[in-house]
């Protein structure tokens, strides 16, 4: 969640677009309401305790994470009063999109098809660039290249886990890019999203002027995309106590840097 609204703040200095706090705070609500209603559903449809340290949480406080659902949910309606037209239409747009993810990785059991991992990634991405959307006059190429970046490195980051996640995914019956093919393919993914965001990340270096703001931020994608390789090459390291998950999440994070120095 708290990725996500960095993330959203970093791409909006880039593209040159403005945000309100509160749109910040009405995003960090929707990723947080969106990861918390799979993980609740997963809960939900397991007949024996989880085999992963987040499902197994959900499972224990479940009650307790649908209260906090429900008021977070209630939260994220109150916001919308504060949030500027634009947004709303274009968050519109997005919610149309959680809707079918839900409908075909949840309700439809349609994952065979179209492994949920693309989906999520597709929609973070377009989530955290939704302000941009929503106030930019015109898309130009750099805005692509930005998008591009941060939908493989969460299409990276998703393939990651579900390479880490093979043996409790399959324990659980759960779907995921391991699961619905191999490993080796959630890990070979992984590979080429990274490979994908450091072939971005050279015509970025070489559009951009290395005195410029933006020329700073791809080092600053350069640093995400190290640390992704580092957990992915490094499975023995990053095995205890889910310490991937820790890592290869707090990468959005890493824009702090940015915005702080820029």
């Amino acid at each position: 969640m708290l990725g996500g609204c960095v993330s959203a703040w970093f791409v909006a200095s880039l593209c040159r677009v403005t945000v309100e706090p509160t749109t910040i705070v009405a995003l960090g609500a929707c990723i947080w309401l969106i990861y918390t209603a799979d993980h609740l559903w997963d809960a939900y449809r397991l007949n024996q305790p989880a085999h992963t340290v987040r499902h197994r949480f959900h499972q224990n406080h479940f009650r307790s994470m649908l209260v906090i659902f429900c008021l977070t949910a209630l939260l994220g309606l109150a916001i919308l009063f504060y949030l500027p037209r634009s947004v709303i239409q274009s968050g519109l747009f997005l919610l149309g999109g959680v809707v079918i993810y839900f409908l075909i990785f949840q309700l439809a059991n349609l994952h065979q098809f179209i492994p949920k991992e693309l989906s999520a990634a597709l929609l973070y991405s377009l989530g955290i660039f939704l302000p941009v959307f929503a106030q930019v006059e015109y898309w130009q190429l750099h805005h692509t290249l930005f998008f591009g970046q941060y939908f493989f490195l969460a299409l990276a980051n998703l393939a990651i886990f579900s390479y880490y996640e093979y043996d409790s995914d399959r324990l659980d019956k759960t779907s995921s890019l391991a699961t619905q093919y191999s490993a080796s393919v959630a890990q070979s993914v992984a590979k080429l999203s990274l490979l994908s965001a450091m072939i971005l990340l050279g015509v970025a270096l070489l559009f951009f002027s290395p005195q410029s703001s933006d020329y700073f931020a791809q080092l600053i994608f350069m640093l995400m995309i190290s640390v992704l390789a580092m957990v992915l090459f490094f499975s023995d390291l990053f095995r205890h106590k889910e310490s991937y998950r820790w890592v290869a999440d707090g990468v959005f994070l890493l824009p702090i840097i940015y915005l702080l120095f820029a």
